[in-house]
């Protein structure tokens, strides 16, 4: 597809909420938790990782769980995004697998969810990031999106969720839009909660 060339090539990055909720999660403390993204980071500095770093990373997220499980969750992340078979994932697809995992309640899974793509830690989640978000769950099902492209899927999902038009998405305004069960916004919250059922 011509003229998609939006950062998807932006280098790895992490802010200060997913190392908040990485270390709530895994016990870890947060000092901890940026030292290790930091340093797994400077270890794989295109932020791609094989089999064999997932599950060093895999230990460490989910301490609770046993070598079966963590293994069958190895498969299932590589089988998800590994789609040309080249052995890597990346460290974003990594977070946000990892974030939906770890979620409880829908509303904290979406909050999770929404502040993975919100890099920048502003609140808000941008077209450009919108499209980003969609193209990374578009990865995750099997099944497409009926005549919609990931493009229009996301500007849809977009503008649903943009009540008030002011070209940017709150948290609560991607909360409300999906709990409310609006058609686009919906469809994505509802493959993110399958995902994995």
């Amino acid at each position: 597809k011509m003229g998609n060339r939006n950062g998807a090539t932006a280098a790895p990055a992490f802010n200060d909420q997913m190392v908040q909720d990485f270390a709530e999660t895994t016990g870890m403390t947060e000092l901890e938790t940026r030292q290790h993204f930091t340093f797994w980071l400077r270890q794989h500095p295109d932020g791609k990782m094989n089999k064999k770093d997932l599950k060093e990373m895999m230990n460490k997220a989910l301490p609770k769980f046993s070598e079966e499980e963590s293994e069958k969750m190895e498969n299932h992340i590589f089988r998800i995004y590994d789609k040309n078979q080249n052995g890597f994932i990346d460290f974003h697809e990594f977070m946000t697998v990892f974030m939906i995992l770890t979620g409880e309640e829908p509303e904290t899974v979406l909050e999770r969810v929404f502040r993975i793509f919100d890099v920048d830690s502003n609140g808000t989640i941008t077209r450009e990031e919108m499209l980003i978000l969609v193209t990374d769950m578009h990865k995750m099902i099997e099944d497409d999106l009926g005549n919609n492209s990931d493009e229009d899927m996301a500007t849809n999902a977009f503008e649903e969720m943009d009540t008030d038009k002011d070209g940017l998405v709150t948290v609560d305004e991607f909360r409300q839009a999906v709990l409310s069960q609006k058609q686009f916004s919906k469809f994505l919250a509802l493959k993110m909660f399958n995902i994995f059922g």
